[in-house]
């Protein structure tokens, strides 16, 4: 039926035919055109170690039934990648990679330093002539690409290693010698987190529904039943506080000569073998991580005190919960924490440590006490954090205050103003510190 048809029918008929035909679903609209098909293509890696060089060979192979990949644009890290090689255009910047496989796929080929110093404090990524601790992410550059519209990658990873070794990651296999590689927000999947390959002992068990693993090289003082006993402890009440914790959890370890501390990433996380699983002043630097790896965003200039301050606030919190530390010990982990807080002179800094993230305890303690307050026991910190997990976007002073206010009601008194960075003193500026 023409429009012009259309115009002279009575009211009445021209109402009627219209009903019936949004009922009968008749005249399509654009916003009822269906979505595109997901279309996927094959993303192979394939890491070899070699350890008599400190490096990795990493070659990334694209299978694709058609010209679905369009262009991978990787961030160029000159003091980790080098040697670029491959099929289709290659364009190498200052800054970027730039590959266009051809349409039916090819390979990319780089190679990648694994032995990274951090500062005078030992390697956060080594490889030696037994074992290797290492990043994916630091492996396979970041990158951004272009596809066609819907389609999708199917990855997996492989990591070719010496003779007797074996190796772990986050990942599953498949239960073959590939790990299968998938990242729901990402179109693009590609291998993060810790990774650990030699002649490992490796210890797994699941606990409060994630599977987890403990691994470490042989011969090393990993306490590998330790932690699994202190994730029994722990992990179930952090669930509570972070709902949305992976499903499955990797902790590598090792000693000397490693970085003396913790590191997390994507659902894994490096500590030393020699660090305590709880130190004397109460805190824990495996709890620690443990919740820097559920929050799941970082911060905005000026704003890491939070995300540093929330972790170790509540690697005391929730051993107080679950029973690992008794009230009174928290109540002394808390107050020590407020005493090495007043050396700090300023929460905002580009790198929370020391006595600039125990002030941040003592501030998101008293904002803790004064929801619950507010509330009645309805609302506590833990409904901020999770609200801010949840945005998944970079923290800073005003994205607490906003989330806190909004379940607070109003005001706090707790949170510094914009003018001030002293719990209880509306007065003081913030500024910069160290």
């Amino acid at each position: 039926m023409s429009v012009s048809r259309l115009c002279v029918l009575p009211a009445a008929v021209l109402a009627l035919c219209l009903a019936l035909g949004v009922a009968l679903g008749q005249w399509p609209t654009a916003a009822a055109a269906e979505p595109a098909a997901v279309e996927f293509y094959q993303l192979d890696y394939r890491i070899r170690l070699r350890p008599r060089q400190g490096k990795a060979v990493v070659i990334i192979e694209v299978r694709q039934p058609r010209d679905l990949l369009r262009e991978v644009r990787f961030r160029r890290l000159p003091a980790w990648h080098d040697n670029f090689s491959a099929d289709g255009h290659l364009e190498t910047t200052d800054d970027a990679i730039i590959w266009q496989p051809p349409p039916q796929g090819g390979r990319l080929r780089l190679e990648a330093s694994i032995d990274h110093r951090r500062g005078d404090a030992g390697f956060d990524s080594l490889l030696t002539d037994d074992w290797g601790i290492f990043r994916g992410d630091d492996l396979v550059p970041p990158a951004a690409v272009r596809t066609v519209k819907g389609a999708r990658a199917q990855a997996r990873l492989q990591i070719d290693a010496p003779e007797g070794w074996s190796s772990v990651t986050a990942y599953p296999k498949d239960g073959s010698n590939w790990y299968l590689v998938d990242d729901p927000e990402r179109n693009f999947d590609r291998p993060v987190g810790w990774m650990a390959a030699g002649k490992l002992g490796v210890r797994r068990d699941t606990v409060a529904g994630v599977s987890s693993a403990v691994a470490g090289p042989d011969g090393q003082s990993v306490r590998r039943l330790d932690i699994l006993a202190f994730l029994n402890w722990n992990l179930p009440v952090l669930e509570q506080v972070f709902p949305d914790f992976p499903k499955r959890l990797l902790i590598v370890s090792a000693g000397d000569p490693m970085w003396r501390g913790g590191l997390s990433g994507p659902a894994s996380l490096f500590i030393h073998a020699d660090r305590p699983l709880i130190s004397e002043n109460g805190t824990s630097t495996l709890l620690h991580e443990l919740v820097h790896l559920a929050q799941g965003y970082s911060a905005d200039p000026g704003g890491d005190w939070i995300v540093e301050g929330v972790a170790e606030y509540y690697s005391i919190e929730i051993m107080r919960r679950s029973g690992t530390l008794s009230p009174e010990r928290a109540r002394l982990a808390l107050a020590a924490a407020e005493r090495w807080g007043k050396k700090a002179d300023s929460l905002e800094t580009s790198q929370s440590r020391g006595a600039v993230t125990a002030r941040a305890v003592t501030l998101l303690a008293q904002l803790d006490a004064e929801l619950i307050q507010r509330s009645g026991g309805e609302a506590s910190l833990d409904d901020v954090v999770r609200a801010l997990s949840k945005r998944g976007e970079r923290v800073s002073l005003r994205s607490l205050r906003r989330e806190a206010e909004q379940i607070a009601g109003g005001p706090l008194e707790s949170l510094p103003g914009p003018q001030k960075s002293k719990p209880g003193k509306r007065s003081e500026k913030l500024s910069r510190g160290s």
